[in-house]
């Protein structure tokens, strides 16, 4: 009897052993999975780091954006090669259904770039590498025309609508005193245009002689293919905001008007309140057409004309001026980049971004590479991969 309950007691604690056992390997193998998940997890982290890492150099260190070139099986190859470096041939780890794609980031999106631009300037700004003036030197490119039609049609801007240049400035006009609020700093707007004009060539200024066009930013306010009409329809837009400025001065401008009156009467003795009016636009125009000259000598125009910033007399502005420039007795307010900066400011976001966009295609592929299309680029990556019963999924983005 003794002997049996000795050996019922065996038993008892051989199964209790069994069943610890059991636990313990099962606590051992969950241990075993959680590593090799946790080894994963890194790993899949790590090698999306370093897909993100084959960035386009030429765009990072000429324009301070981040886009990543690569199809879907590119990317995701990259992603398995980094991924077999990190494993090290890790027994016993499988990864199934690996895929990498910029789907959701393309470059294409205004959206994402202008993310990029604004952020770049904050850096610029904290490190203090942006200067407010002299940002280059005064320009002596060649006038160029972009003529390859394939160039043309690959480019973001290729089918987006032109709105007039010169309707912007004219609407400016109506709420001038409105224009100094362009210079607050600090909005995403300011930043946006102080990008502009501290990484593309004016008419006045080369930031760079490897860009291919001489007038950059009056491309990205023209939006044409040629240099000559791009500076053309800035010096359209620049007269058609000057002109509604300078005629309201003359008008209020007592001495003015009696000089109008008086010339009128000599012209037109019976109809003298016309021609007054007829000449006093002739004036006003005679005045905006010599502060766009004013401007590309690298001079100032305020936004409100007094006696001592007016420079084109009457004779003048009757005579026509041939040539010449009028140059007046005192000089305040604002350059031509200041000017630049009026029409950027009221320009539309999206079609801005694109025509910066424009441009980084056409010097990258000028400069870096021939092939270079921003449309096959993307901001970040989505990777998503399995391995055993788990799934990992990352979105990783500059």
């Amino acid at each position: 009897m003794r002997n049996s309950k000795r050996g019922s007691s065996s038993v008892f604690i051989l199964m209790i052993l069994a069943t610890l056992m059991t636990i313990t390997m099962a606590f051992m193998a969950e241990a075993r999975n959680e590593y090799a998940y946790s080894r994963i997890d890194l790993a899949a982290d790590m090698s999306g780091d370093s897909v993100l890492s084959e960035y386009d150099r030429y765009v990072q260190e000429e324009y301070g954006l981040f886009l990543l070139g690569g199809t879907r099986p590119y990317l995701t190859g990259r992603f398995r090669s980094y991924m077999d470096h990190c494993l090290g041939g890790m027994r016993g780890v499988r990864i199934k259904d690996a895929t990498v794609s910029g789907e959701g980031r393309c470059a294409a999106d205004t959206e994402l770039i202008r993310e990029q631009i604004v952020e770049q300037m904050k850096y610029e700004k904290v490190m203090d590498i942006v200067s407010d003036k002299h940002r280059g030197s005064k320009n002596d490119m060649e006038y160029e025309i972009l003529r390859n039609r394939k160039v043309l049609v690959s480019l973001p801007t290729h089918g987006m609508p032109k709105p007039s240049l010169t309707s912007v400035a004219k609407s400016m006009a109506e709420d001038f005193e409105g224009l100094k609020d362009i210079f607050k700093e600090g909005t995403d707007k300011y930043l946006m245009d102080e990008y502009i004009l501290n990484h593309f060539n004016t008419c006045t200024m080369k930031i760079k002689d490897d860009h291919f066009f001489r007038n950059e930013v009056e491309y990205i306010l023209g939006g044409e293919a040629s240099d000559r009409k791009n500076e053309k329809r800035v010096e359209l837009a620049i007269q058609a905001l000057r002109f509604p400025l300078n005629l309201k001065y003359l008008y209020t401008d007592k001495e003015k008007m009696e000089a109008l009156l008086a010339a009128a009467e000599l012209l037109t003795p019976e109809a003298a309140p016309l021609t007054q009016m007829a000449l006093a636009s002739t004036w006003a125009y005679a005045e905006s057409d010599n502060d766009v000259k004013l401007l590309w000598e690298g001079r100032k125009v305020p936004i409100m004309k007094d006696k001592s910033s007016w420079a084109v007399d009457l004779d003048g502005a009757i005579e026509g001026i041939k040539g010449g420039t009028f140059y007046p007795e005192k000089e305040t307010g604002y350059d031509y980049e200041d000017h630049l900066r009026f029409l950027l400011f009221f320009q539309d976001e999206t079609l801005k971004t694109a025509r910066i966009m424009d441009l980084i295609q056409i010097n990258t592929r000028m400069n870096s590479d021939s092939t270079f299309v921003i449309q096959e680029h993307c901001t970040g990556i989505h990777v998503s991969l399995r391995s055993g019963r788990r799934n990992f999924i990352y979105e990783k983005k500059y």
